[in-house]
């Protein structure tokens, strides 16, 4: 493996320098992935784990599907003639804002964990990172401090990442990046406030591309989430980004809760 000569590491930034050919970070899901190194040669890659704690010009898509916690706690309704008890998703949001991101959750640990999982999944979309569409939907969601602090340093690092990879933006046609949110951690919970670990996977790089140090890649890795209750809701206050793994072939993948999947989009 390729030894490490320089690191530079900010919350949602993680750019690493090696000696040789390539340098990966297996990316998180809000905006940490592999930068080339332009000047060297192909080469293998090679992963590195860290560690840490107004309207757009056209709306985004409504998010695909609202996450939620596991164990639904059944209510006291009953479903038709059958008499079945019918169950009551716990944190489930009950409207969508006009970002397309769920909004609204109960002051509960799991509404919570649903709002951690629906704000993480936005940075997944390339067509949310669009510079304008990126503080929008943060400015809905997010504290005005969060809101400016977390969209300008994904603005950055994604000029950052077009200019390694020579692409016009990360918008261009032949870059890809998708990221999917597939479990989650609480690490602390009151009625006022919550920290929670998304779990998730990401890949990124260009299609089609002849040289290995550009082409797609895929990573498992954590993202970190701090919300608050204010106005009535769930409000982002801090994310950042978290360890490098594990791997859904790691045994610690199993220390991650799963989603509940309600609804679907486009």
């Amino acid at each position: 493996m390729p030894g490490y000569t320089d690191t530079v590491a900010r919350r949602l930034i993680m750019i690493i320098a090696t000696a040789s050919a390539v340098s990966v970070v297996c990316g998180v899901l809000i905006g940490r992935y592999a930068i080339p190194d332009n000047s060297a040669a192909p080469g293998p890659t090679s992963a590195a784990p860290s560690s840490s704690p107004s309207e757009p010009a056209s709306k985004p898509a409504p998010s695909a599907t609202a996450l939620v916690p596991t164990s639904p706690t059944p209510s006291t309704s009953t479903s038709g003639d059958s008499g079945t008890t019918e169950s009551t998703v716990p944190g489930t949001p009950t409207r969508i804002n006009q970002y397309g991101i769920p909004i609204g959750y109960p002051r509960t640990q799991a509404g919570a964990v649903s709002a951690c999982a629906n704000y993480d999944a936005i940075n997944g979309k390339l067509q949310n990172r669009e510079p304008t569409t990126i503080r929008n939907m943060y400015a809905s969601i997010a504290t005005p401090e969060a809101s400016k602090k977390l969209s300008d340093l994904i603005i950055e690092n994604d000029k950052k990442s077009a200019k390694t990879y020579g692409v016009p933006s990360i918008q261009a046609p032949n870059f890809g990046f998708i990221g999917r949110a597939t479990g989650y951690s609480v690490q602390s919970y009151t009625q006022d406030d919550a920290n929670v670990t998304i779990w998730g996977v990401l890949g990124f790089g260009i299609y089609n591309s002849t040289d290995a140090n550009l082409s797609p890649k895929e990573g498992w890795a954590t993202d970190t989430c701090r919300v608050i209750w204010s106005d009535g809701d769930w409000k982002l206050d801090d994310a950042g980004d978290g360890p490098a793994n594990p791997a859904i072939t790691d045994r610690a993948a199993e220390g991650f809760k799963e989603f509940l999947l309600v609804g679907a989009g486009t």
